[in-house]
């Protein structure tokens, strides 16, 4: 009687325990931040589990706080909040930002770096910029696509022995809207063709680099290995992020009517599209932007009707 009244009071407050092989929450969703005439959202927790970085509405703005919602800081004014990416030693953050002068949109790719408290542009301001830019090389360099080529530039980060001996010269990116996968030394790559005649977004490689994840435009979420073979195809989701052990995905499967989002909720799957477990069930939230912790307990997320950043405990 006890285990059913608990279950019951997790549904009820949007998480959904889970019974047998999966994941199960551990205990009700606490915000850290926004809401109440502030608007935050996409989460990403830092490769040390220490801090987490969020942007604000329509990309603007780009903030950091630590794990627990404290310290919140703002390190840029700029609309920088679309794709940026951490530093694997959790030192800076990279974005394309965007500034706007008379009708023109330009960007750039610049390097926020936190233990200086400053920021360096890496790039000119452009008018043209479809790529995102990516760390590699041990944090040592900075990669985007560009105008069918590998622009690289220096990141002026120094990396740990540890980094030195596990950088990999390969790389994963979207060229417009295929797969492509390049060598950072020699500034080369080729495409990918895991589905025909298809557009591909989100692009996410594992943590491991043996794996990526993406999504197909108007279609579902796939698993394949780095090289392209052993498509997985993982059903209906959204912007996936993975488990600090490569084994698992975070992701949101959410609906629109056509002018607005109008359910969204997260669910946990394995690589091999096994063990698909809801972590959130309501009607009236709308749960999205996963992120998950490096110790792998826990998942950060925004309430888009809400404005505001989350963190759920989670568990096997």
């Amino acid at each position: 009687m006890r285990k059913f009244i608990v279950t019951f009071l997790l549904i009820m407050f949007g998480v959904a325990a889970i019974a047998g092989a999966g994941w199960k929450v551990n205990k009700k969703p606490a915000k850290l931040i926004g809401g109440a005439g502030q608007y935050f959202m996409q989460p990403r927790w830092s490769p040390d589990g220490a801090w987490i970085a969020f942007t604000g509405s329509n990309y603007q703005g780009l903030w950091v706080m630590k794990a627990d919602g404290s310290g919140a800081r703002k390190i840029t004014d700029e609309a920088a909040g679309f794709g940026f990416e951490w530093a694997a030693n959790t030192k800076a953050i990279i974005s394309r930002v965007a500034k706007f002068e008379k009708k023109y949109r330009y960007n750039a790719v610049k390097l926020f770096d936190l233990e200086k408290n400053e920021a360096r542009l890496l790039s000119d301001y452009r008018t043209f910029m479809p790529g995102l830019p990516h760390f590699a090389d041990a944090d040592q360099k900075v990669f985007m696509y560009n105008r069918d080529k590998i622009e690289v530039f220096d990141s002026g980060l120094k990396p740990t022995v540890l980094q030195k001996t596990s950088a990999h010269p390969q790389i994963h990116f979207l060229k417009e809207d295929k797969i492509a996968i390049g060598n950072i030394a020699t500034k080369t790559f080729k495409i990918l063709t895991p589905l025909t005649g298809q557009q591909y977004l989100n692009l996410t490689p594992a943590p491991d680099k043996t794996k990526i994840a993406f999504e197909v435009m108007g279609g579902n979420l796939y698993v394949m290995n780095a090289d392209g073979t052993g498509l997985v195809d993982l059903g209906k989701g959204h912007r996936p992020q993975w488990s600090p052990d490569s084994q698992y995905l975070v992701y949101m499967i959410a609906r629109d009517d056509g002018h607005q989002f109008v359910a969204s909720d997260l669910y946990v799957i394995r690589s091999n599209g096994l063990e698909k477990t809801p972590i959130t069930a309501t009607n009236d939230k709308l749960e999205m932007n996963p992120s998950w912790s490096a110790d792998g307990k826990k998942i950060a997320f925004d309430l888009m009707n809400e404005g505001a950043i989350y963190v759920m405990e989670i568990a096997q």
